[in-house]
């Protein structure tokens, strides 16, 4: 294969070829997924909690047979929404202070040179790790942040089963942030996140946790909106006791899975060392830009090569955006500006704590994202991977903090937060969701050594201050961007960026409005975040269920999660809200219409325009206050735009409750056997009318049958039966081992039951199977057509037709490319485009006005491409003092194709250059799909049907789509 020039693009890196890699075959999906191993292993571990001797607990002949079975993720204890009447203090000092112990029998495949791992995502919060009865080590700076063992030595090499024991440690330990102090959050117990046997070949690519430079760390130094530059660096680390030469190629795929870009880099890695990668390529052509409307993903895919042989390779998400902040503008995302509207998350459920399934955590991302919320602060420590992800995925900006609250202390604590920090910034750098980490700690403000930490690990985000107006300083200080909190009306600050990292709600949302009001009313002040969106654990006052808050605990909405809906989306709402949020003579509705209309019985309340409170003035819809006179019975509001009705809302008057509605919540997937999927469950209070009865708080029972899932809790702890939470109950639904259907009833005292089905499918514990997805790395070739003199196009390949009219297609085997017509070609330098890819459309090849230029494909695999055509020219008129004249040629061509398919119009026609926006001119171009059946020639017929002038053609793109082994005739 062909190896290309390269191109200085920068002080720091340099763009190779987009096309095939020399000495490196292409690789198929199958053996890039199994370049390593990552498998699952969350399932059956046997778990004691309490103390016990650890030379007795970790030996190979320890008795576990009376230990409870259970599935990751796993907190300790199950526990009650009044966490079980603890009488601790912000501090936590006994609540869930638990040492566990973890077991499990592990069978594991390698081979020789090989290298096997423990990877963790996190634990709370000492974790220990004996293997085969030896003590391999302990991970003890957080409780968020993963780590991994390599168990290579520990572990038996003849495929004899393995014994791998865990302490994990929730006891108060003051040198474990956020430990030792006082917080508004709980330090909940287990093992509560994935777990994976991780295996490696002796040349791989480092954890990204593991130092500064370690893993795949992907930048966009420069972006644009037709353009980005892409700056990889890679860390491999050669476990062999020989030099090695070692080649990293990157791979950037698109949404549907083609390469667009491919770098190879090579270089010797020393015995037992490491070596790391800096290498750059970009996007020049058909660039999509990730935004919070429009998260396109690209995938980048990392390829360890020795000696030709594909040693380790792992993929990351790309999601290319600018972020700007601009002073008088505020946020600008790839130019446009943004104001970001959203919320603080905590991770905790009802009953399971942190020990949250991944499902729960897309949930909470996608209930977001239907609200219309576009920024979630990580309150306050580092988020699950599974959020994060989904994040990416749906447009949602984060802001991610290391684990603090108010105080800190020096010594080991403040090492150990520095350290997290790092960690957390190394394990979620290349997710274009994150905007903004954190460089100061809650309350108190900017800190000095967080903010050159963070421009350490990643000095291409902001950094925010995180402090309160009451006790910190009133600006950004050493921080990029000023974070405070708001809850006593602060002053805007015109000197600084500002994001309000959390302000106070209500359940009328009044206050979110004001806030939200306030904020858009400056435009450097360019955010705010609603101090919750979920109902959370902690020991200070005022934790427990609240309806100033967009959700419960459970992931109900209030009435105020739909005043953020009609501010933030556009399809037409109306929202009436029920007595959580008014009562008989006060009617709140949010909607995101020009006028609405409000019905009592049938009768016409009002039909008014949004409130026009001066503090709620700068909300795009302000919501709707109505004043009810009479007894409230059943409610209709009607939305108009422009006058026009749009939408409506009924809100009846719920009579006495008789029966129950229960829903498995969807979440576009079933249930995975993995042991530990779930799945939120409603039980709905209705009147015999099928009205929801929200001020009902009666306790439902849950019944399960199947043995595919179960469910979480009892009566112990209030999760079944389950109080009705304004007239809904809720539990979880947790998957076992074994795939099926099961079927869960709910019932109440004097209501009517109701039951639904479910079903698990089969989970897959190589994940590396579902997260790595087809590549199609076909050829693609660029040629620049003109004479010897010409100036040839940036990675272009050159022919000069007078030399030789065929050109060999070297990337496609045998191909061969040759261009003719009736009369002689001229092959000729032209003038340049005052845009892009001038040099492509400054030179070409010629053929007469009234002739054919025909392009012939020879040998060309059987398969489908895309070929792509250039053409432009433009006429010298004459030269005035040394300037010349030109004028814009009015060519309009037509291109016949003769394929597998026969002869067709493959392009009715290709106009001219646009001479409006010079600076964003493309040359004109043709866009044909074209098929070959691995054997006969295909010919491309250019001609200008106007015949008044000459027709050229500048350059060739071809790009196979679709590679078939064999061709069918009846594929035609």
């Amino acid at each position: 294969m062909k190896k290309y020039s390269t191109q200085a693009f920068g002080l720091f890196f340099i763009l190779y070829t987009i096309c095939f890699i020399q000495n490196v075959s292409a690789q198929t999906t199958e053996q890039v997924q199994n370049a390593r191993t990552r498998l699952n292993i969350n399932d059956s571990w046997t778990f004691y909690r309490g103390n016990l001797p650890e030379t007795t607990v970790a030996s190979t002949e320890y008795d576990d047979s009376g230990w409870e079975t259970v599935h990751v993720p796993h907190t300790m204890k199950l526990s009650s929404n009044e966490l079980d009447n603890s009488q601790d203090d912000a501090s936590q000092p006994t609540f869930h202070r638990y040492l566990g112990w973890y077991r499990k029998k592990l069978s594991v495949s390698f081979k020789e040179g090989q290298h096997v791992m423990l990877e963790f995502e996190g634990a709370h919060q000492h974790t220990r790790l004996w293997v085969n009865g030896q003590y391999v080590g302990a991970h003890k700076v957080s409780g968020f942040t993963p780590f991994h063992f390599d168990i290579t030595n520990y572990v038996y090499k003849d495929g004899t089963e393995n014994t791998i024991v865990l302490s994990v440690d929730n006891r108060l330990d003051t040198t474990i942030p956020p430990d030792g102090s006082i917080r508004d959050y709980l330090l909940m117990s287990g093992l509560y996140r994935d777990v994976y046997l991780v295996v490696k070949n002796p040349l791989h690519l480092t954890f990204d946790w593991e130092d500064q430079l370690a893993g795949v760390f992907i930048t966009t130094p420069t972006v644009d909106k037709n353009n980005a530059t892409i700056s990889i660096r890679s860390t491999v680390r050669n476990m062999q006791s020989k030099d090695v030469k070692c080649q990293i190629v990157q791979r950037i795929v698109d949404k549907d899975g083609y390469v667009v870009r491919k770098v190879a880099s090579s270089k010797t890695v020393k015995a037992n060392s490491e070596s790391t990668f800096i290498q750059g390529t970009g996007i020049t052509e058909n660039l999509r830009l990730w935004s919070i409307d429009d998260p396109y993903l690209y995938r980048v895919q990392t390829l360890v090569y020795q000696d030709n042989q594909l040693m380790d390779a792992i993929e990351n998400k790309l999601g290319i955006r600018k972020i700007e902040f601009v002073d008088g503008k505020g946020l600008l995302i790839n130019g446009e500006n943004v104001e970001l509207v959203g919320v603080n998350k905590h991770q905790q459920y009802p009953f399971i704590g942190d020990a949250v399934a991944n499902s729960f955590h897309r949930k909470d991302a996608e209930q977001f994202k239907d609200t219309g919320y576009n920024v979630v602060r990580l309150a306050h420590y580092p988020h699950d991977n599974a959020f994060i992800d989904t994040c990416d995925e749906l447009g949602i900006l984060l802001m991610e903090e290391a684990p603090t609250w108010l105080n800190f202390k020096e010594g080991e604590w403040f090492d150990n937060l520095e350290e997290s920090t790092r960690i957390m910034i190394r394990n979620h750098r290349n997710h274009p969701s994150i905007f903004l980490w954190s460089a100061g700690i809650n309350h108190r403000g900017p800190v000095e050594s967080l903010q050159f930490i963070c421009k350490e690990e990643d000095p291409t985000r902001m950094t925010g201050s995180n402090g309160a107006p009451w006790n910190s300083p009133v600006h950004s200080g050493v921080a990029d961007i000023y974070t405070p909190m708001d809850y006593q009306n602060m002053p805007i600050t015109e000197d600084d960026f500002s994001f309000l990292c959390e302000h106070g709600s209500s359940p009328e949302a009044y206050l979110n409005q004001f806030e939200v009001s306030k904020s858009r009313g400056s435009a450097n002040r360019f955010g705010v975040a609603l101090w919750t969106a979920h109902d959370y654990f902690s020991f200070k006052k005022n934790w427990g269920m609240r309806l100033d808050r967009p959700y419960s605990i459970y992931r109900v909405p209030n009435p105020v999660n739909f005043w953020y809906k009609s501010e933030m989306t556009e399809i037409p709402m109306v929202y009436i809200t029920d007595q959580r949020a008014g009562d008989d003579h006060t009617i709140h509705v949010f909607s995101n219409c020009d006028e609405v209309a409000l019905y009592n019985n049938g009768k016409l309340v009002a039909r008014q325009k949004p409130d026009t409170d001066p503090t709620r003035i700068n909300c795009l819809h302000p919501s709707y206050t109505f004043m009810l006179s009479e007894t409230k019975g059943d409610l209709v509001a009607k939305g108009f735009i422009r006058g026009k009705e749009v939408t409506d809302y009924t809100l009846n008057k719920a009579g006495k409750a008789y029966q129950i509605k229960l829903e498995i919540e969807e979440q576009g997937t079933d249930m995975e056997a993995s042991g530990a999927d779930m799945r939120m469950v409603r039980a709905y209070i209705l009147d015999k009318n099928g009205n929801h009865v929200t001020t009902d708080s009666t306790f439902v029972t849950f019944e399960i049958k199947g043995n595919a899932a179960e469910l979480i809790g009892g009566a112990e702890i209030g999760a079944n039966p389950n109080k009705a939470y304004y007239g809904t109950a809720s539990i979880i639904v947790r998957s076992t081992l074994k795939d099926g259907t099961y079927k869960i009833t709910a019932k109440a005292v004097g209501l009517k039951s109701d039951s639904v089905e479910g079903k698990v499918i089969p989970y897959y514990s190589n994940v590396r199977l579902n997260t790595i997805s087809a590549v199609m790395d076909y050829p693609m070739v660029k040629v620049d057509l003109g004479n010897e003199e010409q100036l040839l196009q940036f990675e272009w390949e050159r022919w000069s037709g007078n030399k030789s009219s065929t050109y060999s297609l070297k990337d496609f085997g045998e191909a061969m490319m040759s261009i003719e017509a009736s009369k002689p070609l001229e092959w000729t330098s032209g003038h340049g485009l005052l845009g892009n890819q001038p040099y492509v459309a400054m030179d070409g090849v010629i053929a007469e006005k009234d002739d054919q230029l025909i392009l012939t494909l020879e040998n060309l695999p059987a398969g489908e491409y895309m070929l792509k055509t250039y053409h432009h020219s433009m006429k010298q008129l004459a030269v005035v003092k040394g300037t010349t004249i030109l004028e814009k040629q009015l060519n309009t061509y037509q291109l016949y194709v003769n394929d597998r398919r026969g002869k067709r119009l493959a392009v009715p026609a290709v106009e001219p250059t646009s001479s409006n926006k010079l600076g964003n001119l493309y040359p004109s171009s043709a866009n044909m799909q074209i098929y070959s059946d691995g054997t006969s020639p295909i010919k491309v017929v250019i001609e200008n049907y106007e015949k008044d002038i000459p027709i050229i053609l500048n350059g060739i793109e071809l790009r196979m789509v679709k590679k078939e082994l064999t061709y069918q005739k009846s594929d035609s």
